[in-house]
């Protein structure tokens, strides 16, 4: 309780101290014209996430990028614990240093481009102004929903994207783009955003916006690890399970993958079908608390998976009550819930019980992640408020609803979601009725149709 206290307390205190990030352009930087007008070139690229976020909320995009002929590992995520607990910003500036010298190594290029995401940016600008050599490495700068500038950071040519709100913000000297019906998180990841962002880095329209299924066998790989402060999972296992997707069980008595996780969470890759729906379990010695992670399919390559996880009792799995007559699950995306927009909401059931509204899912909340179990164990479904601490959290909101859980298990909970601007395309993942008092269930769903 006095860690998540603790947490609760950085959160205010980053959201107040986080301001426009440096205008000064660091002397001696590259002219930016020059810069601009280089040749076209698959340059390896580096995301830097905001509070809270992780290299996940890049994940489709590195494959947008993929289906237009980039190298998938190409891309990387510079992650980092956002409310500093675990980690200094210099010690942040001296990881991407290393990362922009072991990708330059890697694939020959000269330099890299970069992109930072809320938070993000201030890292990243504040990077780009340190010095002219760390900004020499650095050809395009894309600096997502976060800090305005009065100048070019470190004189690296930059596009500026911003979400949702007024045209007010701008990075003077930039290419400011404005996306005012996007939301804060949903900039990274969407369509309108990875064409502007091909285009600056490239000179060239994208041959396609989907994230393009391969045929055949692809490569899965990634990191376990503990939320918010990304370090990584240790002293644990890994098993990767293939499903049914019409019930969420296994279809095999063996994973089709296993890890021992330990340092920085790393895992992978393994052989896997674009097609296929996995289950991801993580065990830890002596604990008998269990989670399991579920996927819609990967449809091609990625690199960048993300299991987002917490020590049993510690941070948020705190928040969650438990008992062995209910399931506790998180449906996570990385594009918010909007539940108060009338037609232009989303829509999100588990089973056949709506649970996205006006209280849980406010578009203001800009909820990610949205935690639903049986609020005070009372077997009752009430959904017309957010529940616990979850109002008070950046990105999370709550519902009570009642999803009984059965010991084997023999049943199932269902979920169906329509995103806003989908077409009305319905996404359906359905995973057992794992009781809460020994199961804690994630599950992601795409940000993209």
């Amino acid at each position: 309780m006095k860690r998540l206290l603790g947490l609760l307390a950085a959160v205010v205190l980053l959201f107040g101290m986080i301001p426009a990030a440096s205008a000064a352009a660091a002397p001696g930087a590259p002219p930016a014209k020059a810069a601009r007008h280089a040749k076209a070139a698959q340059r390896p690229m580096i995301f830097v996430h905001g509070f809270f976020g992780s290299g996940s909320q890049f994940e489709t995009q590195a494959k947008r990028f993929a289906s237009n002929g980039y190298p998938a590992s190409h891309v990387e995520f510079l992650e980092y614990d956002s409310t500093f607990a675990n980690n200094t910003t210099e010690q942040v500036n001296t990881a991407l240093d290393e990362r922009i010298a072991r990708l330059k190594a890697a694939t020959g290029a000269d330099q890299v481009d970069l992109l930072g995401h809320s938070l993000g940016t201030k890292i990243s600008q504040d990077y780009l102004n340190s010095s002219a050599a760390r900004a020499q490495n650095v050809a395009h700068y894309v600096n997502i929903d976060g800090g305005a500038a009065t100048a070019l950071p470190g004189g690296v040519p930059t596009m500026a994207i911003w979400g949702e709100g007024g045209q007010s913000r701008t990075i003077t000297g930039a290419t400011n783009v404005y996306q005012i019906n996007e939301s804060h998180v949903e900039t990274t990841s969407s369509v309108a955003t990875f064409k502007a962002v091909y285009k600056f880095f490239t000179g060239e329209d994208p041959r396609t916006t989907d994230v393009v299924p391969e045929s055949g066998q692809i490569k899965l790989a990634g990191r376990a690890v503990l939320f918010p402060y990304n370090v990584g999972v240790t002293n644990a296992r890994l098993d990767v399970f293939a499903l049914n997707p019409a019930t969420g069980r296994r279809t095999g008595l063996q994973p089709v993958a296993t890890y021992q996780l330990s340092g920085d969470g790393s895992f992978g890759p393994f052989n896997g079908s674009g097609t296929a729906h996995y289950e991801f379990l993580i065990t830890r010695p002596g604990s008998t608390q269990v989670h399991h992670l579920y996927y819609q399919p990967f449809r091609r390559t990625d690199l960048g998976i993300r299991l987002l996880s917490s020590e049993p009792g510690s941070l948020v799995d705190w928040l969650i009550e438990r008992n062995q007559r209910h399931v506790a699950l998180l449906a996570y995306r990385n594009k918010e819930w909007w539940g108060d927009q009338g037609a232009g909401s989303d829509t999100l059931t588990m089973n056949g019980t709506g649970v996205l509204n006006a209280t849980t899912a406010p578009r203001g909340k800009r909820a990610i992640g949205l935690f639903a179990y049986d609020w005070k164990s009372d077997r009752v479904t009430d959904t017309s408020a957010s529940i616990g601490l979850f109002p008070a959290i950046p990105f999370m909101s709550g519902v009570d609803i009642f999803l009984p859980a059965s010991n084997l298990p023999i049943g199932a909970v269902t979920m169906e979601t329509r995103q806003r601007g989908g077409n009305g395309q319905t996404a359906r993942i359905v995973v057992p009725n794992w009781p809460s008092d020994a199961h804690t269930v994630t599950v992601f769903f795409d940000d993209f149709t």
